[in-house]
């Protein structure tokens, strides 16, 4: 029986397959947002525009909603990477570290981020969700690590766990990227600077005897 690993050691072609299969659908989705929004898109023209049928397009997503995450899961690895290495020297700077690359990611686009974040609510079901929650505590992980730094060097006198922090300024940066989006022209430095103001606010406190950190 042939192998579907090709000789030169990458993938077999039923893999490519797939792979192609997978980027034109992400493509299509992308295009479509673009040419006549989410909403008026159907997934027939999804699958047409794809080159697939539909059991096809049904096999990488169970709906429509589920195809925006598709997009957005294959791209959060590579949003990671990118926030795991940007370090920094304070806490603020650790933290928006974590958020950049998303800013960064979704100005490239931001009518899909718009229909992306706003098909989030309650998004628990579909078969690109539990990757899509994974995301979300992916995120929450980082800026929990950079809370527990903070509170081991002293930066932080908070009585609070690092996790409850973390969900707290999460919380934050989700209403943020979404009045930053609003923006006619979303520019991610524009954005993470009111970020951080608003950030700094919790971080230092609204009590006018609390130092700020």
């Amino acid at each position: 029986m042939a192998s579907s690993i090709g000789t030169d050691g990458g993938l077999g072609l039923r893999e490519r397959n797939k792979l192609d299969k997978r980027r034109r659908i992400k493509k299509a989705v992308r295009t479509l947002v673009g040419r006549k929004g989410y909403d008026e898109m159907t997934t027939r023209e999804i699958a047409r525009l794809a080159g697939v049928g539909l059991g096809t397009l049904f096999s990488y997503a169970t709906n429509k909603r589920d195809l925006l995450f598709l997009i957005y899961n294959d791209d959060i690895d590579a949003l990671f990477d990118a926030a795991d290495k940007a370090g920094g020297d304070s806490y603020l700077d650790r933290v928006i570290g974590v958020f950049r690359p998303f800013y960064e990611h979704f100005a490239r686009d931001p009518v899909f981020a718009r229909y992306l974040l706003r098909e989030l609510i309650f998004y628990e079901t579909g078969a690109e969700a539990a990757r899509f929650q994974e995301g979300r505590r992916g995120i929450v992980d980082r800026v929990e690590r950079a809370t527990m730094e903070a509170q081991d060097q002293g930066a932080i006198g908070s009585k609070e766990t690092s996790r409850t922090i973390a969900r707290l300024i999460f919380a934050i940066y989700q209403a943020e990227v979404r009045r930053w989006l609003l923006e006619p022209d979303p520019a991610p430095e524009a954005g993470l600077a009111q970020l951080r103001h608003v950030l700094g606010l919790v971080v230092s406190g609204l009590d006018p005897r609390a130092s700020a950190i």
